[in-house]
């Protein structure tokens, strides 16, 4: 299996792993599989905001990241990371200015999109 992530998903996702990596052992797993693939793309995104903003932003955007192989417990705890990201976005909504609720919406929305498309891939995976 694989999963196609929107760029700006999952730094999110690993953001929010990088936090609580070691709260069990899913998550543990899960950052070392990623941990070097994150270390790599974060420095080139940091490298981009700092020379070219217009082209971190589209990176961002515009672009996706495909990992593989993944099993069926990683595509569950993706999942689960994403809906714990979407949460929280929804409880900063009403802290923040409208223009951020527009954006905070629209993240919140990617990623209960991708937790709704990662339960449907690991409730077909096999294992």
């Amino acid at each position: 299996m694989r999963i196609v992530f929107d760029t700006w998903q999952f730094v999110r996702i690993m953001v929010r792993l990088e936090e609580t990596r070691n709260s069990d052992e899913d998550r543990a797993s899960l950052w070392a599989a990623w941990f070097s693939d994150w270390q790599q793309l974060d420095a080139e995104l940091e490298h981009l905001r700092a020379v070219n903003f217009d082209h971190f932003a589209t990176a961002m955007m515009d672009e996706e990241v495909i990992l593989e192989p993944v099993d069926k417990a990683m595509v569950k705890t993706v999942a689960r990371l994403a809906r714990e990201v979407a949460g929280e976005l929804k409880s900063t909504h009403q802290r923040v200015s409208k223009v951020a609720r527009n954006d905070l919406d629209f993240e919140r929305a990617g990623l209960s999109l991708l937790a709704s498309r990662l339960d449907d891939l690991a409730g077909s995976a096999k294992g």
